[in-house]
């Protein structure tokens, strides 16, 4: 037999020694320069034969020898019939992709099929206390890289505690848990941790339009620590590891699944089964606590909506949930075989009224009479003339936004005729569009204009309630038209308030594709970027710079750069440097001479330098320029009760109320120029209309004139009733004459 050429390792080092092998009487001869063993052929072992690749001889005592003389080998070794077997099925390429597809096949069914079976029996006896270790050191890993302590005052969390606890015990339902309460980057969301931790986001909590909404979300989670679901899908995941490493060979890599089980679990998404078994439980329990699962389905909704709408296309936590329709079907079949019918969201929130201004713009009194009239196809042809006009030509822009700025001021009265055009045409773009608008502004004026530490929950929950009625008609809009250039714009003005920035950034770039050259769009995105908002002055600098080198006008440009040194003029107002407050109002003003409401700011700053006659001018100006301004309004009316003109004061108190009819503040200082000029019945009608719109001083005018029957038929009771209006809103002068006539 001729020698073998081989490569031989000694097993102690890396160096290779090119030798010769010989077999002959059940021994292997090692043959080279340098080695010379003799080695039992029986305790050799080889490598199995893959194609031409070079065969592997183990030695006895841990050396090899590496050659490529596959044929050799066969004929010195043992070929079992299960090394024949093998090779000929990977000589064949058809059978060896059989075998890869078997593998595959058997790795499939054991993972899928097996596993679950097996984790859920496991999880079943694993013991409470060890679950417990494994839930606690979840959450310290949790709270140190994505949580943070709740910002929810501690008497909110207590109550939320007590109410699941009783909506607990009035189910019977034992099983244990505990809630924790935390802030994060997750936004609106709850989970559950092995040992029954239920984690409630602060974002869900403020989401939540109502606590049994909270409750029906705490159910649910309390259904994934019933069924031990967490405990499921970690051993799930766990093993599903160990069989990926054996079938690679990566063993060594499973050591640190016991040390990484913290992070899989804050990885490890429910299946559809396990959600589905969670929403049953959910329903169950709410309906033996009295509880109407209809909550579940309103809260279910409102996840998806939100999750579909601001991370659109990406992987959400409801990804692995079943069909949204299919969730909320079940919770609402719950709902109906209880007796309960599905009330509209609305319904447990009355809808602010706004201020009824008179609207100057034929259009806006046009679209305002159709609303009224419940004209819906003449509003049809009207608003979508104006968006295809649009569409056509970009420059019309203005002309479309103050076509449609009428439903800012609509009040609560017009909600159901609006309701109603949406439902009789749900694909008209601008049926939806208006809808959007009109509880945009309504949910803006239930928040009031407190800042948000001084903003009363309740207030901000009803915000929150028409801002996400707002969204999904909007959301509804965005595919019924070829630009839905105001949809964009109102989502941009919408994630302020929602403090959602990615959203205002995604809707700014949408609208800057359909109108690039938009001063609309970039204003509404510089106002997102103010401090305020959660943005710097820095960001409103780089928009600024970006924009200048867009834009084709100018003066534009400058428009959009002057809201900079304008926003930096309110905050030196805010800490009360009225000097650098102008210095900064004036550099605004030269950029964008038109920015009425900024004259209004700036008129203000100076009365308080007692530079009374500018402040009256600039408020003037302000109002001249922005009619329906409200701040203008007010500011102008206060400012003129410095210059102790009675004629400028009439002048002024009527160019506001031809605007707000409802400003009673008007009325009174009209009234009282009206008196001093001498005009004593045209004054106390003023008086009259002010006292009726509740102003106090008013009252006490009107109150006094019906106890001395000046103008009017002298009547005491009706002069008391006045005075008392008055007192009970503080005026001292009141209160003085009811003690003087001892009332």
């Amino acid at each position: 037999m001729s020698p073998i050429q081989a490569d031989y390792y000694d097993g102690e080092t890396s160096v290779r020694q090119r030798v010769s092998l010989l077999a002959g009487g059940g021994k292997l001869k090692v043959i080279g320069e340098q080695v010379n063993e003799v080695f039992d052929l029986r305790r050799v072992r080889r490598s199995l034969r893959i194609a031409s690749t070079p065969r592997w001889l183990y030695l006895p005592g841990g050396g090899a020898c590496v050659t490529g003389e596959n044929d050799a080998v066969d004929r010195i070794t043992r070929t079992r019939r299960y090394d024949r077997l093998l090779q000929a099925w990977e000589s064949r390429p058809v059978l060896a992709a059989l075998a890869v597809a078997l593998v595959a096949l058997s790795a499939w069914l054991l993972i899928d099929r097996a596993l679950p079976v097996a984790a859920d029996e496991i999880a079943r006896r694993i013991p409470r206390e060890a679950e417990r270790v494994l839930g606690e050191s979840t959450l310290q890993g949790m709270d140190r890289f994505l949580l943070h302590p709740s910002k929810l005052p501690a008497a909110r969390q207590e109550a939320l505690r007590t109410q699941f606890a009783a909506l607990a015990q009035r189910a019977g339902e034992r099983t244990p848990y505990r809630l924790e309460f935390r802030e994060s980057a997750l936004g609106a969301n709850a989970f559950a941790l092995p040992s029954g931790v239920i984690v409630m986001l602060d974002g869900l909590v403020k989401l939540a339009r109502r606590d049994d909404e909270i409750l029906a979300v705490l159910a649910h989670e309390l259904g994934h620590v019933h069924h031990r679901h967490t405990m499921r899908r970690l051993l799930e995941s766990s093993a599903t590891a160990l069989v990926i490493a054996g079938l690679t060979g990566d063993i060594a890599s499973t050591t640190s699944l016991a040390a990484a089980a913290p992070s899989l679990l804050i990885q490890t998404k429910y299946s559809r089964d396990d959600e589905r078994e969670a929403d049953a439980y959910a329903v169950e329990l709410l309906q033996k606590a009295q509880l109407n699962p209809r909550y579940l389905a309103t809260m279910l909704g409102r996840l998806e909506n939100r999750s579909r709408r601001y991370r659109p296309g990406l992987p959400d936590f409801l990804s692995t949930h079943p069909a949204p329709e299919e969730r909320k079907a079940l919770a609402l079949a719950a709902s109906r075989q209880a007796g309960e019918t599905e009330e509209p969201e609305l319904e447990a929130l009355a809808i602010p009224d706004s201020r009824q201004l008179r609207m100057l713009d034929p259009v806006e009194q046009q679209v305002l009479g159709l609303v009224e009239k419940r004209d819906y196809a003449a509003l049809e042809q009207l608003l979508s003339a104006k968006q295809q006009r649009y569409e056509q030509d970009p420059a019309t822009e203005h002309e479309l936004e103050m076509a449609f700025r009428a439903f800012r001021y609509l009040g609560r009265s017009a909600e159901p005729a609006l309701r109603e055009w949406s439902q009789q045409m749900p694909r008209s773009y601008v049926a939806r569009t208006a809808r959007g608008i009109y509880y945009l502004w309504r949910g803006i004026e239930a928040r009031g204009t407190a800042f948000s530490k001084e903003t009363p929950e309740q207030q901000v929950q009803a915000m929150n309630l028409l801002l996400d009625r707002a969204a999904s008609e909007f959301e509804r809009s965005l595919n019924l038209t070829a630009k839905p250039y105001l949809s964009h714009l109102s989502f941009i003005t919408l994630s302020r308030y929602l403090g959602d920035g990615e959203l205002g950034d995604r809707h700014y770039k949408e609208a800057l594709a359909i109108a690039p050259q938009s001063l609309s769009v970039r204003q509404a995105r510089m106002t997102t970027l103010e401090p305020r908002w959660g943005g710097s002055h820095r960001q409103m600098e780089a928009l600024a710079r970006e924009s200048a080198a867009q834009l084709k006008d100018p003066a534009a440009a400058a428009k959009l750069a002057a809201r900079i040194p304008a926003d930096r003029g309110d905050e030196k107002q805010r800490s009360k440097d009225y000097a650098a407050a102008v210095g900064l109002y004036d550099e605004a003003l030269r950029l964008d001479p038109s920015a009425a409401h900024m004259r209004c700011e700036r008129s203000w700053v100076l009365s308080q330098l007692g530079r009374h006659g500018e402040a009256y001018a600039e408020a003037k100006r302000g109002l001249t320029e922005a009619r329906e301004d409200s701040y203008c309004m007010e500011r102008v009316v206060w400012a003129a009760t410095k210059l102790h003109n009675h004629e400028e004061m009439i002048a002024v108190t009527t160019l506001v109320i031809e605007v707000d009819p409802s400003a009673g503040l008007a009325y009174s200082h009209r009234g009282w120029a009206k008196e001093q000029l001498g005009q004593r019945d045209a004054a106390l009608q003023d008086y009259l209309a002010g006292a009726k719109l509740g102003e106090a001083w008013a009252q006490q005018k009107v109150g006094a004139a019906y106890l001395e029957g000046a103008g009017v038929k002298r009547d005491d009771d009706e002069g008391v009733a006045w005075l008392r209006k008055a007192a009970a809103q503080g005026n001292e002068e009141a209160k003085r004459v009811l003690q003087t006539k001892g009332r």
